[in-house]
């Protein structure tokens, strides 16, 4: 009778755990709308390359953190230590393409690839491992992002996906795996290659050692990417010759040749296609202590990890691990980048100001742009940003500049129009907020879309202060102004996008008001509204004898939805060569449209007419002509 197989419920358990957290970040986005699945929140290999470009560049790759970077410190030491432990209980690419192996292995289609062709296939991974390090490392953004089959099918094929590199993964991945064991894991995977450099410790830590004496100790300047060669070079001869571990990691299946059967369950329980029964010691360098082996085996105490009966170890230090990554993580902030300009003896006398809540440092680039518009500050001597909360930290010269100077020059002030004043209003009322959390351009957006869902609050200008001072203007027959402190501070903010909902949660406090003298409705369109003027065809050329004017009322020219479309208009109408000059008019009534003509060429009912047509054509700055629907009635 077949023995059954038992289960290896201790891995099962965490893949299974995995699995469901995936499709939790998959599915919570249909119940809720503002919720944004991070897919590589976690990721090691990312942390791994974002390291890296930190000790090169001392910049973070892309959007990386202390947590995947965290994460990568765990994955190495869990090769050190057990083995590839990520690789076996964690990753989905290697869940996924396990289990394709199984259903080809039930089909009879799914081959073990043995002797040279193995091991020169084995090459590609380093292969790739070294491209997609030195492309990250160069540019500070994640090259991985590009082809990993992972991303991209969670991400669904995101902008940083490139189509071609990632369906080739796909290929490789799906296929491969289906139809040659673990064909990705073995042969593509960049991050396989990785743990595998980490597995040989001795020569890993050496060569490494070795790059950091000469070029620390001994001043040489060797680049970046001899190291990484060198590792490479090294990962690859190390394991297409020998195709099994040293002394790292510590941890490894044992089997006590007495009491095994040579019943030979345990080779077809490996995912990795091992061949355990012949082994004392299973050094291959393709075992990532799954365990699968161990569950297998009938004869007790005869496959174990290093001769003691511990089958729970792996899960458990994989657990451990990440455990201690995220604690480390909590506990430790390596900046996006780190830009220091100030010399040594300034750095070492500079203050330091921290500033959280700038939402436009958001990854590697937005750091640099912020790094570059400090560096126009006279004593700013330095700068770090933390894109994990968005913050800063500005290092400066106390006797050239302060803390509140500082504040003002990173303070963008924002104004925007929300609405379109009734057309019976003759003053719009005004008062000034001073709003505490409140300080990053974002906020405003939020701000705008809070004021734009209630009815009389027609524009808001911010200016800096402590707390930030914002100026409100509303029609007070709609609203007032402890209704508009109250708006302020709601704590979420609801809206939609292309009609998604999106939601928000602000926590901005009125700290006090004072109410401003209204402004009469010309001074207020005068004041909130850029001017529409041009002259063309010839306007100097013509006296004003030969002249005419039309004015015409105007009122939607105040829709901020419309907020480019007078100046379409005025590129419409220039089509009449009679025309010679639009302008936008602020007036006590609102806004007025005058035109210039030369009434030997044109008239006003002409000119009333091709103001009314169905659509304006529209002449952009490349020189190319382009139809708008009209949205003006005249």
């Amino acid at each position: 009778m077949a023995r059954t197989r038992k289960k290896n419920y201790y891995r099962l358990t965490l893949q299974w755990i995995i699995v469901t957290l995936l499709a939790y970040m998959l599915v919570r986005p249909f119940v809720d709308r503002s919720y944004v699945a991070d897919f590589e929140a976690y990721c090691p290999f990312g942390g791994l390359q974002a390291l890296s470009s930190f000790l090169a560049n001392n910049s973070l790759a892309c959007s990386m953190t202390t947590t995947q970077i965290a994460m990568g410190l765990a994955l190495l030491a869990g090769v050190f230590l057990f083995s590839k432990l990520f690789c076996s209980y964690i990753c989905p690419i290697g869940t996924f393409t396990e289990w394709l192996s199984k259903q080809g292995k039930r089909f009879k289609m799914n081959i073990v690839i043995s002797g040279i062709a193995d091991r020169l296939l084995r090459l590609l991974k380093y292969a790739l491992l070294f491209v997609t390090f030195y492309y990250s490392v160069s540019s500070s953004e994640l090259f991985c992002k590009t082809f990993d089959p992972y991303y991209a099918v969670f991400s669904g094929f995101s902008s940083d996906v490139v189509m071609s590199y990632a369906v080739m993964a796909l290929l490789l991945a799906i296929p491969g795996s289906f139809f040659v064991r673990q064909f990705w894991c073995k042969y593509i995977c960049p991050l396989s290659a990785a743990s595998n450099i980490f597995s040989f410790g001795f020569v890993f830590l050496g060569i490494v050692a070795l790059y950091a004496v000469l070029t620390a100790g001994f001043g040489l300047s060797i680049g970046w990417i001899w190291l990484l060669g060198a590792l490479c070079l090294a990962g690859v001869i190390l394991e297409t010759t020998r195709l099994k571990f040293g002394i790292f990691p510590v941890v490894k299946v044992t089997r006590n040749a007495d009491t095994c059967t040579s019943c030979r369950l345990c080779d077809k329980a490996c995912p990795m296609a091992i061949k355990i029964s012949d082994i004392p010691k299973v050094q291959h360098i393709d075992c990532h202590l799954c365990g699968d082996c161990v569950t297998s085996c009938p004869e007790p105490e005869t496959l174990q990890f290093s001769k003691r009966r511990i089958n729970w170890l792996p899960a458990a230090a994989t657990v451990a691990l990440v455990a201690l990554g995220l604690a480390f993580a909590s506990v430790t902030d390596i900046p996006t980048i780190s830009q220091k300009w100030g010399d040594a003896e300034q750095m070492e006398n500079a203050a330091v100001y921290r500033q959280s809540g700038i939402k436009s440092v958001k990854c590697f680039g937005s750091s640099m742009s912020f790094a570059n518009h400090m560096r126009e500050l006279p004593g700013v001597l330095g700068v770090e940003a933390f894109v994990s909360d968005n913050s800063v930290k500005i290092y400066y010269d106390p006797a050239v500049t302060n803390e509140t100077a500082i504040k003002e020059f990173i303070f963008t002030p924002v104004s925007r129009v929300i609405a379109a004043p009734a057309q019976n209003i003759s003053r719009v009322a005004m008062a000034e907020f001073a709003v505490d959390k409140f300080f990053d351009p974002s906020d405003a957006g939020l701000l705008a879309i809070k004021a734009s869902q209630q009815p009389g609050i027609l524009a808001f200008e911010t200016m800096f202060g402590e707390p930030v001072h914002t100026l409100v203007y509303f029609d007070s027959t709609l609203v007032s102004a402890d209704e508009i402190s109250r708006i302020i501070e709601e704590k979420k903010v609801k809206w939609e996008v292309d009609g998604d909902p999106r939601e928000a949660t602000t926590g901005f406090k009125v700290a006090s008001v004072e109410p401003k003298r209204a402004l009469n409705l010309k001074s207020y369109l005068e004041k909130m509204y850029e001017p529409v003027v041009m002259t063309f065809n010839g306007f100097e050329n013509f006296d004003s004898t030969r002249t005419a004017g039309v004015l015409l009322p105007f009122p939607a020219a105040a829709d901020p939805s419309l907020n480019d479309m007078p100046w379409y208009l005025l590129s419409h109408i220039s089509n009449n060569r009679g025309v010679v000059k639009f302008e936008v008019i602020p007036s006590d009534t609102g806004f007025v449209l005058g035109l210039v003509y030369i009434p030997e060429m044109t008239g006003r009912d002409e000119i009333i007419r091709q103001l009314n047509e169905p659509e304006l054509k529209v002449h952009l700055s490349d020189g190319s002509t382009q139809t708008f629907r009209n949205p003006y009635k005249f």
